[in-house]
């Protein structure tokens, strides 16, 4: 049999399917048209039948629908579904009573019909029968709870063959299972959870972290999805994402010690040293058995001290303290990397023999262990070593402690060079460091074609006068010590790269010495003419142009143990009773520069117009303009040596340094005019040294 419809042929079972088409795209008259052509041919088709009826309720036609489902059920008695959409549309008409027979029908054929048994209990609150609407109710609920347990069964058997299914590498196979389960309840977690897990298997690490997401938005108390989340986020290296997870459910959920320790280990992983030294110590207080925090606080708490510069007596003994108690029960591959960081503090402390002794037992132990080589650099620097020295700076580079390069872009060598090359200079550590690095750039600019810079943008105007063949890139400081901005097309017109700091390298290794020019500031004749003027309009005419700078421009420099403190310098002042004193201090610092003058009785000169945060190339004018500059080691001291001004730095050592006699620091120190004098890290008195340095200060520039 077939049925014209829309002028073409198709059987009853093509148009039943087209009609169903159209229902479901919302064309409903349509679809009515189709079906009622479709009866019309077929009038005993039940399917029709039964849709048109579903149709007319939709349209509130409930008689219609009566009509076509009791014509349906002469024809087919025994369907009970047929006859629960008979008492449905005799129910809607308000034929309660009526309605009411047709649902016993059902129940007297299928007593545990969930459908038929709400449409009596619905039906019986309707016609005032509470007892027997609430018996139904009862018995609902009863229905309910057994399928659910059933399922729950079901469900648990099905993982369980999931989960024996993973163990044998089977996992296509365990994907459908939990798959199917899903299918019939899409929130249950224990087949989300062993569905992340499965992906977290299969390294599916973005998908992975979906579903535990959704974990999460059902429960937000769920452990488990939390702390899989978080570490899903470790693989993918979005820790900060990490640390949020483990942030939020302690915010929800109160304290959890597994949970708190993969927050610190998040902190770890994302370097995120402060967070994780204020974590930590409250995570060791809570459980001070936990080897794990204790060891994770440890290295919070050496890298604070180490980034942040903080050598304080007080937080190096702490961290020593700290590094004691993360060896206790500590694994070997930890004990090595505890003592490794206990040198390098013990270093600090000014014990370089107890230091190096530390790394030699780390060495022997653990020959290949390049970390441990590196931290020995700044051994070999104070013996100047130097055969060691640069080797061994030079493995911060693949450590990730110093800048690298990413791209496929070779290394720059001076041995490798050709004429042709164009080359890219990277900035690393602070721009103190920066400044020192740039006394070598005429060694790279004099073999290839073409060098880029990327620097501190404020090192861009300096530098252009001292090497104006080189092409800057402009950065600014970021906290991301190593993430730096370098334009697309800078870098495809390079042909290798080398970071600023291994230029030395490549000059000792050629030459046997550090720099390629002991001073490399140019200014301009006017601002050089524009700042001895304000220079020397402020000097008293009589002693030495003195510049003095103190500490760091960190807040927290001012009991660093390179650092002198405010009463140290008003003694150095009191050296020199004639001469003309200039603030070289970046940063805030009027208190110290009020409490100077009122220590030595003279008032230290803040030239007009100077930035000496910013203005590098001012600062280093006025610098050069002076008879001396007396500083910290900081990018006071490295600024004042691109100059010719005489520099007297002084800063910590060793318990062997001799204050009174200065080092060379990379190089000859009368060629580079920097004068460097060491003290033991806890020398308490400073006065003799300062006295030691004024007196060859005397000795230099007064006689």
């Amino acid at each position: 049999m077939t049925s014209e419809t829309s002028n073409t042929s198709l059987t009853l079972e093509e148009a039943f399917n087209l009609a169903v088409e159209h229902y479901q795209k919302g064309e409903k008259e349509t679809a009515r048209n189709i079906f009622e052509q479709i009866l019309a041919a077929s009038p005993d088709s039940l399917p029709v039948l039964q849709v048109l009826s579903v149709l007319d309720m939709e349209d509130h036609d409930f008689t219609a629908a009566e009509t076509k489902l009791r014509h349906a059920q002469s024809l087919a008695p025994q369907d009970l579904s047929l006859t629960l959409d008979l008492a449905i549309a005799i129910k809607a008409q308000g034929r309660n009573k009526d309605a009411l027979n047709f649902t016993e029908d059902v129940l007297s054929l299928d007593p545990t019909n969930a459908t038929a048994l709400q449409l009596r209990q619905e039906l019986t609150a309707l016609m005032g029968q509470r007892g027997a609407s609430k018996r139904d109710q009862k018995q609902l609920d009863q229905i309910k709870q057994h399928k659910a347990q059933q399922l729950d069964t079901e469900i648990a058997e099905t993982l369980a063959v999931a989960e024996t299914l993973m163990t044998q590498g089977q996992n296509e196979q365990a994907e459908q299972l939990i798959v199917a389960i899903l299918s019939l309840d899409e929130n249950n977690r224990d087949a989300i959870h062993k569905w992340s897990q499965l992906l977290m298997v299969q390294e599916k690490n973005i998908e992975a972290a979906h579903q535990l997401k959704r974990l999460l938005s059902i429960n937000p108390a769920d452990e488990l999805a939390a702390l899989l989340l978080s570490k899903v986020y470790a693989r993918l290296n979005q820790y900060s994402e990490g640390r949020l997870v483990c942030q939020n459910f302690v915010r929800e959920a109160g304290q959890h010690a597994q949970i708190e320790k993969q927050w610190l280990v998040m902190c770890v992983k994302d370097k995120q040293w402060i967070q994780g030294e204020t974590l930590g110590k409250a995570l060791k207080q809570r459980y001070p058995e936990d080897n794990d925090i204790c060891y994770l606080y440890t290295l919070c708490s050496f890298h604070l001290l180490r980034n942040r510069h903080n050598y304080t007596p007080e937080a190096m003994q702490a961290t020593i303290d700290c590094i004691d108690q993360a060896m206790v029960g500590a694994s070997q591959k930890r004990l090595n990397e505890l003592l490794s960081y206990k040198a390098e503090v013990t270093w600090y402390l000014g014990d370089i023999q107890q230091a190096e002794s530390y790394f030699t037992d780390v060495f022997r132990m653990t020959p290949d262990n390049l970390q441990m080589r590196w931290l020995q650099h700044i051994l070999f620097l104070h013996r100047n070593n130097w055969q060691e020295y640069y080797p061994a700076y030079e493995l911060g580079i693949e450590l990730d402690e110093r800048v690298n390069h990413t791209s496929d872009m070779p290394r720059w060598h001076a041995s490798l060079s050709t004429k042709e090359e164009t080359v890219i200079v990277l900035p690393e550590q602070g721009v103190g460091d920066e400044i020192r690095f740039y006394h070598n750039l005429n060694f790279i600019i004099e073999r290839v074609k073409k060098v880029f810079v990327a620097c501190d943008q404020r090192l861009v105007p300096y530098l252009s006068l001292a090497y104006p063949t080189v092409s800057y890139i402009p950065l600014k400081r970021s906290q991301e010590k190593h993430l730096l901005d370098i334009p697309t097309e800078v870098v495809q017109q390079c042909t290798s790269w080398i970071p600023a700091g291994s230029l030395g390298g490549e000059i000792y290794g050629e030459k046997g010495k550090h720099w390629a020019k002991p001073h490399y500031g140019v200014f301009p004749a006017d601002l050089k003419q524009q700042w001895q003027d304000k220079v020397d309009t402020q000097h008293s005419g009589k002693g030495l142009r003195i510049g003095i700078s103190w500490r760091s421009g960190l807040g927290s420099a001012s009991r660093n143990i390179n650092f002198l403190k405010i009463h140290e310098v008003a003694h150095f002042i009191k050296q020199f009773p004639d001469a003309s004193f200039y603030n070289l201090q970046y940063g805030e610092c009027s208190k110290e520069l009020k409490k100077i003058e009122k220590l030595s009785g003279v008032k230290v000169i803040q030239l007009e117009g100077l930035d000496l945060r910013d203005d590098f190339l001012a600062t280093a004018a006025v610098m050069n303009s002076l008879d001396i500059v007396f500083t910290a080691p900081t990018a006071v001291h490295m600024l004042t040596v691109t100059t010719t001004t005489p520099c007297y730095v002084y800063g910590a050592g060793s318990n062997e340094s001799n204050f009174a006699e200065p080092t060379e620091y990379f190089g000859d120190m009368n060629e580079k005019q920097e004068f460097f004098f060491r003290f033991p890290p806890m020398m308490g008195n400073k006065y003799p040294m300062i006295e030691a340095i004024s007196q060859r200060i005397k000795t230099d520039l007064m006689h």
